[in-house]
This record gives C-alpha cells, sequence and structure tokens, in this order.
C-alpha cells in the first residue's frame, strides 16, 4: 500500500512540475498514465526537447520525494545540455571572429 501511495505522489509532484511550465497535457497525461513515471519520462524526453529549466525543476521534484538519484541522472543530463550549449556558443563565436577577420582583409 505504502509503495502504491508513493508512486502516486511520485506522478502528482512530476505533474505540478509539467504544469508549473505550462505543459498541462503533458501533467495530464501523467496523471492519467499506467505506465511508470520512469518509463513514461524517458518517452516524453524524446518527444519533448526539454530545457535545462525543465529538467532541474525535475531533479528537485524527484530529490523532494526522496529519490535522489533519480534526481542526480536528471542533473547530470541538464549539466551535458549546458556543456552542448556552451560548445555551441563557443564554435559560433569562432566562426563569427574567422568572419569578421577575413572581411576585413
Amino acid at each position: 500500500m505504502q509503495k502504491r501511495f508513493l508512486k502516486r505522489l511520485e506522478n502528482i509532484f512530476a505533474a505540478v512540475a509539467f504544469a508549473e511550465e505550462g505543459e498541462f497535457e503533458t501533467a495530464r497525461e501523467i496523471m492519467l498514465e499506467k505506465k511508470p513515471l520512469f518509463e513514461r519520462i524517458e518517452e516524453l524526453k524524446h518527444e519533448v526537447a526539454l530545457t535545462v529549466d525543465d529538467l532541474t525543476s525535475m531533479a528537485i521534484v524527484f530529490a523532494e520525494t526522496g529519490e535522489h538519484e533519480k534526481a542526480m541522472e536528471i542533473l547530470k543530463e541538464a549539466e551535458d545540455r549546458l556543456v552542448e550549449i556552451k560548445l555551441s556558443h563557443q564554435k559560433n563565436l569562432k566562426g563569427a571572429a574567422l568572419a569578421l577577420k577575413m572581411s576585413s582583409i
């Protein structure tokens, strides 16, 4: 009984996190979903481009429910996304600097 209650509470917290981000349909789907939440989140990651803020909100929700290991996995993913963004910006800046240098020749 307690395990089922905790799973239901986990779904509620996840739905709240999505609702706070304006993803009301996703929140509704989570509340109605029969699949395990972790499985559904993996599917959602492929369906929805989650931002770093989304991932951080999800990590907080999992940490608050005592799912610290899952929260750390999500934070690692957020960190990986930040590194990707940084590398992308660095590449764009190098390209812009090269274009500026070439145009001054």
